[in-house]
């Protein structure tokens, strides 16, 4: 293979058959970039979740840098940053950051009819909502009067963070576990499936007179994120 008729070797074959492995590692290398990433970042989760939980554990310190969400920067929107004076691009934000950021747990938030149980924190950050849900700055505290508006990643992983949001129905209940015991069950009772981002305001009014509401956020089409999926839920007294 590597030698013509006469005994030389065949270069050619040589570098080409070396170009076509190199390729290959490559591609091996690039398609286990994304499945080694979400594994670490579900480590980090899982084990804020147990101290959650077992321990009512509140604050986490945590790299601002690492464990990103595979295309956060489109999917971004609507997070705390986007209340402050802070540039509102994505790489700005970013380049800001400390290089240590300080999570506070709500609690956890869990869909029982979707598998969906999860940290739920009192920001709605680019580096938040990486472990978790966040809870959009302004709006309405667990079980308290108004909308309290929850975002999170629509994850390609099947079953991480709210990648089956979008299999919730009407009907379905959301809880709100917090960190001081009190337990809070939402009912679903409205689904927007397909929201302009611009248009979000209008549906995040804390003020809407519904009483005590919940509004989950999250992008659609799942890799996409060109609209939002928002799922709509009121307290079950």
């Amino acid at each position: 293979m590597f030698r013509d008729k006469n005994g030389r070797i065949k270069w050619k074959n040589i570098i080409l058959l070396s170009i076509a492995a190199i390729c290959l590692i490559v591609g091996v290398i690039l398609l286990l970039i994304d499945p080694i990433k979400n594994m670490k970042r579900q480590k980090v989760t899982d084990d804020m979740m147990e101290s959650i939980v077992q321990n009512s554990q509140s604050t986490f310190v945590v790299k601002s840098s690492g464990n990103e969400v595979n295309g956060e920067e489109f999917e971004y929107y609507y997070g705390e940053e986007e209340d402050s004076d802070a540039p509102h691009d994505y790489k700005s934000i970013v380049e800001q950051l400390p290089d240590e950021v300080v999570l506070t747990a709500l609690g956890t938030i869990r869909i029982s009819s979707v598998d969906i149980d999860i940290p739920l924190w009192d920001d709605a950050s680019i580096v938040s909502l990486r472990y978790g849900a966040g809870r959009l700055k302004g709006t309405a505290d667990p079980g308290q009067e108004g909308n309290m508006t929850v975002l999170g990643h629509r994850m390609r992983a099947e079953g991480k963070l709210f990648n089956r949001l979008g299999d919730v129905k009407i009907g379905d209940t959301i809880e709100i576990s917090c960190i001081d015991g009190n337990v809070y069950t939402y009912k679903v009772d409205a689904i927007h499936e397909a929201v302009n981002p611009g248009d979000l305001d209008y549906y995040i009014d804390i003020d809407d007179g519904k009483g005590k509401q919940i509004t989950l956020v999250t992008c659609t089409p799942t890799g996409v994120a060109t609209h939002r999926l928002l799922i709509v839920g009121h307290i079950v007294e």
